[in-house]
Parts: structure tokens; C-alpha cells; sequence
């Protein structure tokens, strides 16, 4: 398969002034307009003037005594960065009040005030974060690895201010998608590469319901590029099924919530080695939205296709704004906001932006320069990965 396996409790300390363990500087960070001191974070303020939040991490081989940044920009777009421990596919959540970030060894929840909670069970790769009203709990999956007792080890964090809980799932997730009331699971078995779908619910205890098994064409050679989610009848998810170098199918698949029949229709077909190489999404999990019954995908070329999902027509909409010749991005990610996709990115080579974009007519709306983002990316002599872009107050 092109996107390989990712391999991939309680103990809940309230914190004042012992936030500083999530800020430990490297001695040779003195810049306070770049890197965020513990009075800063603790203030009750801090994501007023914030437009967005992201992470970023060293390389995989190097997690385990590596390190990450949480970078804040705010509505001047002057980055500052937070140091943490590293997390492969680091994600934030914010529901308005309160925005849930997490690292290897800890749980941290800032807002009207700071909040740190250790974690017993490590974790580096994160695999899906959201955030349940009807419980009112943030959550984290990660893809932790085989264990002795079953076929894979699904690591899952959930909890809020009254505290964090941990928990395993005896399965291997494909993707995932957030709901209101419950977690949406594609599992999937590596052996017979077969997928079922599953919810999982959040209370006193985490309970897993079987929904159905999907049958899919050539299921060992689909990845899951996005996802799940959902309007009022069916899921939705991106699957790539890729048949060599230069050939690539991507399938969208659309599962009905009560007759929970499946129905795959392509999105688009690629047919150069170029254009494979480099067609995956940004972010797998923040790769697809749906408004106003228009689903929509974006790939890492920058091009947003479009389902109706009354209708059911297919079409390419629009490209991302990136530059024409021999300098590609090395930083890329978007997030969705009701009809407006924001993009950063560095065109332009260590000069960032964050651009805002209108769905439904391919319109950029507004472009801002982000100042020190050069300086926090080359700040580890490392290379660094970008991962979900959250915003907070656009």
C-alpha cells in the first residue's frame, strides 16, 4: 500500500505554575517575540488575538527523544512558537472556549485558564482529535502498535477539565471521523485487508459497537486519504487506490447510516508519475468538507474537487494559489470554515502565508504575510513537518 502502517492511564494533575514543564526551552531560544514564556500561556487572554494554530515536529525516526512546536499566529500574522514533545501528526482542538492540545507524555487544555494533564501511557502518533458536545470531552487516537493480546493497539486519550482518562481499542484504525454524540472507526484487519465500520462512544468507560462490515474492490490496495464525515443520511470518506507509479484512482465512498449500503464513486484519476507522487492531501484529516450539500477534497497538488451530494456531479472546481516552475512548497496545510478553506504555505522560499479562499467560486478572499515563521522552522538545524492547521478566531 502507498501510505505505509503507521505504528503508532490516569493520572490527572490540575496545574498553576507547574505549566512550565510544557516549556522547556532550549537554553539557546532567547527571541521573546518568537517563543512563548509561562506567563504568557497562562494568561486568561492568550487566544484572543489568535487567528490560528499548528505543529510541528521532527521526523518520525527521531520522535522518540525529539521535540515539537505548537505555533500560534495571531491577527497581525507574527508566529510564536510553544516547545513540547514531539507528536507525530500533532493535532489541537478548539471548541470555541477552550483549545485541547496534547504531546507524548501530556494532555494540555488553554483557555480561561491553563491546564496540564499527565498521561501515564506515551503516545507519538496521533491518528484522529476532535471533540464530542454531547459530553462535552476532547479525544485523541493513536496509532500505538501490535500488542501481545490483540491484532493492534489503538491508543485513546479523552477527558476535559474535570480530567483525562486513557484507554485501548483492539483494532487497527484506518480512518476516523467525529460526530456529535460518537466517534466513527473504518477498522481495518491487516491481514485480509477487509474494513468495518464501528462508533465508539465516550462516558464512564469507552464502549465499541460493530456496525458493519464494507465490502470494497481491491481493499489491499486502497489507503484512506481523509476522514470520515457525515451529513444527515450517510458518511463520507476518500480512499486512494493506487495501481502503480504512474496510475492513481481516488474513490469516494459514501456509506448510508441506516441501510449502511456502500457506494463508490471516483473523484479523479491520475495518470503521470508527477502528478502521483505528489497527489496526497496535505493532511488526510483535513482533507475533505462538506457546505451546503457540496462535499469538497483538496489534494497536495492544491486542486479542490467537488461532489454534489444531491446531485451527485463530479467536478474540479479550483487550484490553490502555489508557484509555477522548479520551487515547490515545503510547508503546506489548509483548514475549512463554514465556505471559506484557509491556506498556509511558503510559496515564496521562508516567506509564509495564510491565505483565505472562497469554496464556492475559487476566489482568494485575503492573504497575509506570517512574520518568524522562518526562524521557528530553521530554529532546530532540522527538518520539521507541519501538521493541522486549526483556526481559532478568523
Amino acid at each position: 500500500m502507498k501510505k505505509q502502517l503507521i505504528v503508532g492511564i490516569t493520572s490527572i494533575l490540575v496545574i498553576g505554575a507547574g505549566i512550565y514543564a510544557f516549556l522547556h526551552f532550549s537554553t539557546r531560544f532567547h527571541d521573546k517575540t518568537v517563543f512563548i514564556h509561562q506567563h504568557t500561556i497562562e494568561e486568561e487572554d492568550f487566544l484572543t488575538d489568535k487567528t490560528a494554530v499548528f505543529y510541528a515536529s521532527l521526523s518520525t525516526e527521531k520522535l522518540q527523544k525529539g521535540k515539537g512546536f505548537a505555533i500560534f499566529i495571531n491577527k497581525k500574522g507574527v508566529a510564536q512558537a510553544m516547545e513540547t514533545s514531539g507528536m507525530e501528526f500533532g493535532v489541537s482542538k478548539y471548541n470555541g472556549q477552550q483549545l485541547y492540545m496534547d504531546d507524548k507524555k501530556s494532555v494540555y487544555l488553554l483557555g480561561n485558564k491553563a491546564q496540564q494533564f499527565p498521561i501515564e501511557r506515551e503516545e507519538i502518533r496521533n491518528t484522529l482529535t476532535g471533540y464530542l458536545p454531547s459530553e462535552k470531552y476532547f479525544f485523541s487516537l493513536y496509532n500505538t502498535g501490535f500488542s501481545k493480546d490483540s491484532d493492534y493497539d489503538t491508543g485513546i486519550r479523552y477527558g476535559n477539565t474535570s480530567g483525562f482518562h486513557s484507554a485501548s481499542l483492539p483494532f487497527y484504525v484506518a480512518t476516523a471521523g467525529t460526530m456529535k454524540e460518537q466517534i466513527i472507526i473504518l477498522a481495518q484487519d491487516l491481514v485480509n485487508s477487509s474494513f468495518d465500520l464501528k462508533s465508539v462512544t465516550l462516558k464512564d468507560k469507552v464502549e465499541t459497537k460493530q456496525l458493519a462490515s464494507i465490502p470494497l474492490p481491491n481493499a489491499e490496495e486502497l489507503d484512506p486519504i481523509s476522514a470520515i464525515i457525515e451529513d444527515k443520511e450517510n458518511y463520507y470518506f476518500v480512499f486512494s487506490n493506487f495501481k502503480g507509479d504512474k496510475e492513481e484512482d481516488i474513490l469516494l465512498v459514501k456509506i448510508h447510516k441506516i441501510t449502511l449500503s456502500v457506494t463508490v464513486k471516483t473523484l479523479a484519476e491520475y495518470h503521470s508519475e508527477e502528478i502521483v507522487s505528489t497527489s496526497l492531501p496535505f493532511n488526510f484529516d483535513n482533507s475533505t468538507h462538506l457546505y451546503n450539500e457540496e462535499l469538497y477534497y483538496v489534494n497536495g497538488l492544491g486542486e479542490v474537487y467537488s461532489y454534489n451530494t444531491f446531485n451527485e456531479v463530479i467536478q474540479k472546481k479550483f487550484k490553490l494559489k502555489r508557484p509555477i516552475g522548479d520551487f515547490q512548497p515545503e510547508f503546506e496545510q489548509i483548514d475549512f470554515r463554514g465556505q471559506a478553506l484557509y491556506y498556509l504555505n511558503n510559496r515564496k522560499k521562508d516567506v509564509y502565508y495564510l491565505e483565505k479562499y472562497d469554496l464556492v467560486t475559487g476566489e482568494m478572499l485575503e492573504e497575509q504575510q506570517v512574520k518568524n515563521l522562518d526562524k521557528i522552522l530553521t530554529s532546530e538545524n532540522e527538518n520539521l513537518t507541519l501538521y493541522n492547521l486549526e483556526m481559532l478566531n478568523p
